[in-house]
């Protein structure tokens, strides 16, 4: 596992609330679309990339995490934030052989565990709160962590 410094993105038009990107490698688009406008942070994991990726919107800011083959294909994505919920990403730290550590939100140590293969997910159960991923029965990571309610006067 490592970082991939070879990534990045280019900001392309925003076609709804959430930005879009194209990511890059190398500095050449790699044909792969992602929500979002900064990427935070890319993991190499495997033959996997691992892509965290932000709206940046201050005040209510949420982090797209996306896993993808060595096709640049969305394997497995999540999103963590809220309405009115602020974050910052940041503490990125990679502890072998498959797990990344990082804060975001709810002023707690996320940890995000990569599975070797698809395991079997049970919709609207399982993820921690302010987490939502898309419809589907399976996943490619696990995200453990315990937010903190946030204040909002």
């Amino acid at each position: 596992m490592r970082v991939a410094n070879e990534l990045t993105i280019r900001a392309l038009s925003a076609d709804g609330d959430i930005p879009q990107s194209e990511l890059l490698r190398d500095g050449v688009p790699v044909g792969q679309r992602l929500p979002g406008a900064v990427l935070e942070a890319a993991v190499q994991w495997r033959d996997h990339y691992l892509l965290f990726v932000t709206d940046d919107v201050p005040y209510e800011e949420a982090l797209h995490i996306v896993l993808l083959d060595e096709q640049w294909r969305t394997v497995d994505c999540a999103t963590m934030g809220g309405p009115y919920t602020t974050g910052s990403f940041s503490a990125l730290s990679l502890l072998a052989p498959s797990t990344v550590r990082f804060r975001f939100i709810g002023d707690t140590d996320w940890e995000l565990e990569l599975l070797s293969g698809s395991v079997l997910r049970i919709p609207l159960l399982g993820d921690p709160r302010g987490v939502t991923r898309p419809h589907g029965f399976t996943r490619r990571f696990v995200l453990r962590g315990e937010p903190k309610p946030q204040s909002h006067g």
